[in-house]
C-alpha cells in the first residue's frame, strides 16, 4: 500500500482484491458500537458485524445506527464505482483519483517521445479482454516461452466482434513510460470489474464515468470520451478495439490527468460504461497477470500476460526442470507402438499411460468383484448343507395386545 493524505469519510467501499488501511478515531462516549460492512446488492442485504468495545464499557450488545446522513451534514462514501447515490440519501461519493498521495517527489512517470505508448484493454461480458479470451499456457511461460503454442497469432485474421480463445500478451519495452486506459464499455458494460495487476503498483491519473441521473443515481448512457471501431454503434458493439472519441487526446494529453501526486496501488475498479487511466514505467522485467479479480470472470478468460522487458529477464538456469501438460508425450520417449495407441492419453515418459491405468483399474475391480461373488455362493452352500434334514428349535413371542 501506498499512503495518501488524509482524508475524513463516513464509509468506504472495498472491491475485490483490495485492501485498505484506515484510521478510526474513537473519541465517543464509553459504550459499545456497531461495525458493519454489508454488500452492494439488489433485493438483499449480506452484513457482516463486529462490536467495538471501549474500556469498561459493560458487555452487552450495542444499540447503534449507521450515522444519519443529511443535507446539512452530507456522508462521504470513498471509492464509488458509480458516480452518485440517489440524492434523498444524503450522501456524496470520492473516487480513488481524487485522493492523492503523500509521497515526495513520486509523480506519474513522463511523456518521452519515442519511449511512450499507450493501450486500450476493453474489459468485456463476463471473461474477454479485446475480445480475446485468455488461455493459460500448457508450459511454464517464463521459463520456456519457445514451447508456447496458443499465442493470438491466429486471431489476427478474425473479423471483429468474434471472440478468440489465445494466450493473450502485451509487449512492453524496456523503461517505457506505459499509459493503460482500462475501459468497460460496449453491449454488455455494466458490472463494475475489479483489475488487478501483478508485478506494479501503477499511479492511477484519471477514472472516466458514464451519464448518469443526479436525483436517482440511475446509470443512463455510457462514456462519449471512448469509441468503439467498427460500424455497430457503442451500445452492441464488442468494442475489441477501442479508442479515444476525440483523437488530440492521445499520447497524453488527455485532460484531466493528475500527474503530480497521483495515488498508486494494484488493484482498480473500473465502473460499468465508463474507463480508467493508470501508468506504470515498465522497470520490472518479467511475465505479468493482469486480470480481474473477481473469480469467475478470471477463469473464464478476462485478463492477459505483461511481457515485459522479457530480454532482462535473468536466463533460466542450467538443469532447471521443465513442465507441461498431461495430454501428450514425445514420440523419441516412447514406443512407436505404444504412441499409436495411447498418445492422446499418455503422461509423461517414466510414468503410466492414463488408459493403461483405468484398464488395470477396471481389471482389477472386476476380479475383486467375482472373487466376492465366488464366496457368497460358496458360504450358501455349505449352510444349506449343514441345515439340511435337521430341526432347529424357534422361540415364538406373542405380542401384547394394544
Amino acid at each position: 500500500g501506498f499512503p495518501i493524505q488524509p482524508m475524513t469519510v463516513e464509509s468506504f467501499i472495498i472491491n475485490p482484491g483490495e485492501r485498505y488501511d484506515f484510521t478510526l478515531v474513537a473519541n465517543q462516549t464509553i459504550g459499545n458500537y456497531w461495525i458493519r460492512g454489508k454488500t452492494l446488492e439488489m433485493n438483499r442485504v449480506t452484513m457482516a458485524e463486529a462490536i467495538l468495545r471501549y474500556d469498561t464499557a459493560p458487555e452487552n450488545d450495542p444499540v447503534t445506527t449507521r450515522k444519519d446522513c443529511k443535507v446539512a451534514d452530507v456522508c462521504l462514501v470513498l471509492n464509488c464505482p458509480f458516480q452518485f447515490y440517489p440524492a434523498s440519501e444524503n450522501i456524496k461519493c470520492v473516487f480513488f483519483d481524487q485522493l492523492r498521495s503523500t509521497i515526495p517527489n513520486d509523480p506519474a512517470p513522463e511523456v518521452v517521445e519515442g519511449r511512450f505508448s499507450e493501450y486500450f484493454l476493453n474489459f468485456f461480458s463476463e471473461g474477454m479482454v479485446n475480445g480475446k479470451m485468455f488461455k493459460f499456457p500448457s508450459v511454464a511461460a517464463l521459463s520456456q516461452p519457445s514451447a508456447i503454442t496458443t499465442q493470438c497469432e491466429k486471431c489476427k485474421g478474425m473479423k471483429m466482434m468474434q471472440m478468440c480463445m489465445c494466450t493473450h500478451t502485451l509487449n512492453l519495452d524496456a523503461d517505457d513510460t506505459v499509459q493503460i486506459v482500462l475501459s468497460n464499455i460496449g453491449s454488455q458494460a455494466g458490472m463494475s470489474h475489479p483489475i488487478h495487476m501483478h508485478g506494479h503498483s501503477f499511479y492511477v491519473l484519471k477514472t472516466g464515468f458514464g451519464k448518469y441521473n443526479a436525483t436517482t443515481g440511475r446509470f443512463l448512457s455510457q462514456t462519449e470520451d471512448l469509441a468503439c471501431l467498427g460500424s455497430l454503434p457503442k451500445e452492441q458493439n464488442m468494442c475489441d478495439e477501442v479508442i479515444w472519441a476525440n483523437q488530440s487526446w492521445r499520447n497524453g494529453n488527455i485532460p484531466g490527468l493528475e500527474l503530480n501526486n497521483p495515488p498508486r496501488k494494484d488493484t482498480i475498479t473500473i465502473p460499468g460504461g465508463g474507463y480508467v487511466v493508470i501508468r506504470i514505467k515498465a522497470n520490472n522485467p518479467g511475465l505479468w497477470f493482469l486480470h480481474c479479480h473477481i473469480e469467475f470472470h478470471a477463469t473464464h478468460g478476462m485478463g492477459l500476460l505483461l511481457n515485459e522487458s522479457f530480454a532482462n529477464v535473468p536466463k533460466v538456469p542450467p538443469g532447471f526442470p521443465t513442465c507441461s501438460n498431461f495430454e501428450k508425450v514425445s514420440s523419441a520417449n516412447v514406443d512407436s507402438k505404444e504412441t499409436s495407441v495411447f498418445a492422446a492419453d499418455t503422461l509423461f515418459s517414466g510414468n503410466i499411460s492414463v488408459t493403461i491405468f483405468w484398464i488395470v483399474v477396471g481389471v482389477s475391480a472386476a476380479v475383486i468383484l467375482s472373487l466376492i461373488v465366488a464366496l457368497v455362493i460358496v458360504l450358501r452352500s455349505s449352510r444349506k448343507a449343514k441345515t439340511k434334514g435337521s430341526f432347529e428349535a424357534v422361540a415364538c413371542y406373542h405380542a401384547e395386545p394394544r
